[in-house]
């Protein structure tokens, strides 16, 4: 088991009082925060040699972060499009470079963005993307948390890059789901309302009951989206999930930028965990979630 010791550091709890303690030591066993404890008073039998000792002075330590919505392999896609509104981006550039990715393509662009996030202090992230058997691997071997859907379309899923058929994604839940210690974590995928059709967001639901798991999926994204919806469903994008029962079971609706006040209502009685991702909204100028009344 590592033990590792970090000394005279300030400690950023966020706990109930978001205390801010300072010239601590911080004694780590395992996985487990053992003691955090003033130097003088510190039990030096609290951690089992060998001990990697880190000297804390002019450092902050804090919880780790958790990102709540990535496509983690696009890292391969950094720079691939830029200054495009998001519908051309999406269907000019992405779909046509992702239409040309293999299986092994996934691996090392997961794996890259996990060694950027480690870098950074991210210690786990929710994931939504093809093959996801590889950004598996990736997360086994880094160490790092991970919930992790296969992304379903629900229209010809065979035919798109990395053959996400309801099939392949319930093999894949119950491959992986609560693997590597624990620290794997899988749901259901369906990309989006416009992109699976009821009949098909109806299965998936009823498969995340049977297996037990909570789904991701991107949510109004823009006026257009909700727009579209109004016209086939009769319904916000919000409304319309809720009415299928998608939000009956756990869920990140990632975006939720074009959501009225109805549909905040809907996502707070359904416990919906919405992922904020302004740096996407700013990179294609998609406008912005109502961040301050979603928070309330």
């Amino acid at each position: 088991m590592t033990s590792i010791l970090i000394q005279n550091v300030t400690a950023i709890t966020l706990d109930d009082q978001d205390r801010i303690l300072h010239d601590v030591d911080i004694a780590i066993e395992g996985r487990s925060i053992v003691a955090i404890e003033r130097n003088q008073v510190f039990p030096k039998n609290l951690v089992s040699d060998p001990c990697e000792v880190i000297d804390g002075r002019e450092r902050v330590a804090l919880p780790g972060f958790f990102n709540a919505h990535t496509h983690a392999p696009m890292t391969l896609e950094r720079g691939w499009a830029e200054d495009l509104p998001f519908d051309r981006w999406l269907n000019e550039k992405i779909w046509v470079a992702e239409s040309a990715l293999e299986e092994e393509d996934v691996y090392w662009g997961a794996a890259l963005a996990c060694c950027e996030m480690i870098r950074a202090g991210t210690v786990g992230f929710a994931d939504h993307y093809f093959w996801m058997g590889q950004v598996a691997r990736v997360v086994e071997e880094a160490g790092l948390k991970a919930s992790l859907a296969w992304c379903q379309f629900g229209i010809g899923a065979e035919h798109e890059v990395g053959g996400g058929t309801l099939d392949d994604t319930t093999r894949f839940v119950r491959d992986w789901h609560g693997t590597a210690d624990g620290r794997i974590h899988c749901a259901l995928g369906p990309h989006s309302p416009y992109m699976c059709p009821p009949k098909f967001l109806r299965r998936v639901v009823q498969a995340a009951h049977a297996l037990d798991v909570g789904v991701l999926l991107h949510v109004a994204e823009s006026q257009e989206q909700v727009a579209n919806s109004l016209t086939a469903h009769g319904k916000t994008p919000v409304a319309h999930l809720a009415a299928l029962g998608v939000f009956d079971v756990p869920a990140i609706a990632a975006h939720c930028i074009a959501v009225d006040d109805e549909d905040i209502v809907i996502l707070a009685e359904k416990g919906v965990h919405v992922a904020h991702t302004p740096k996407t909204y700013l990179k294609l100028a998609m406008g912005m979630a109502p961040l301050p009344r979603l928070l309330e």
